[in-house]
């Protein structure tokens, strides 16, 4: 090898160590200070039905600060998503405005969901937990449950202890997905439902084009690069709170 092929390699190996190094570097360290949003407790119970509703639903404003990951200058497809616990269940709801969402039936090969319109909905109990939880949910009845660990390796075969329940609805606007997780799921990922308690949160949605299949990935917390939505900085901080919900800030 000549002296120019040499130096050409050693740079080419010098750049993927950097690149390796800052991607891991992304997937597991959090940015300093992370969006807060704050989650209130309800009293009532709601019924899993897609429909969503109930009184908890018209007394608390939606959570609709989403954005076009790597590109929030692009405006994003309307996305309201609202969150509730109590001392058994975890609740969380999206509702996505879209006219023709890409969707199919449920089947037993969970990564069908991959190519259809989706929201999801990751659970990390802090940055020294090693593995966070995956819920993602498609408009026609399609889910994908799985773990994660840092980066990107992923068990299929996880699911949240004790089961979830969820339901979607499709109407001519777009659709709607109602999800419920119950505490022995929620212990089981290292977070105790009760006042004050912290978590890392991420809420997104996937928006296909179902004529060319190419997907608009949306996000609450967009960490400015290429989407990715399993590197640590794409997280926010959820509290469980006793009070009114207010806006993320």
């Amino acid at each position: 090898m000549n002296v120019e092929k040499e130096y050409l390699v050693m740079r080419y190996c010098a750049v993927i160590a950097v690149a390796v190094t800052f991607a891991a570097g992304c997937a597991l360290h959090p940015p300093e200070i992370a969006p807060l949003l704050e989650i209130p407790r309800i009293e009532e119970e709601v019924r899993v039905d897609g429909i969503l509703d109930e009184s908890c639903y018209r007394s608390h404003p939606p959570f609709e600060n989403f954005v076009v990951a790597g590109n929030p200058a692009r405006q994003a497809p309307s996305t309201h998503a609202w969150l509730f616990w109590n001392e058994e269940t975890l609740v969380c709801a999206f509702v996505c405005e879209d006219t023709s969402p890409a969707w199919m039936p449920p089947s037993l090969n969970e990564r069908e969901v991959d190519p259809q319109d989706r929201v999801e909905l990751f659970i990390w109990r802090d940055e020294a937990a090693p593995v966070y939880a995956c819920i993602e949910a498609a408009p026609g009845g399609a889910v994908h449950d799985y773990a994660a660990r840092f980066y990107r390796k992923f068990d299929d075969g996880w699911s949240p202890a004790g089961g979830w329940a969820r339901q979607a609805k499709i109407d001519p606007s777009g659709y709607s997905i109602e999800m419920a997780l119950p505490r022995a799921a929620m212990e089981a990922m290292g977070v105790t439902l009760a006042s004050g308690v912290r978590f890392r949160l991420g809420l997104f949605r996937a928006d296909y084009d179902v004529l060319d299949g190419t997907p608009v990935w949306i996000t609450w917390v967009d960490h400015g690069r290429e989407p990715d939505f399993h590197v640590a900085d794409s997280f926010g901080t959820a509290v469980l709170s006793l009070w009114e919900s207010r806006a993320a800030r």
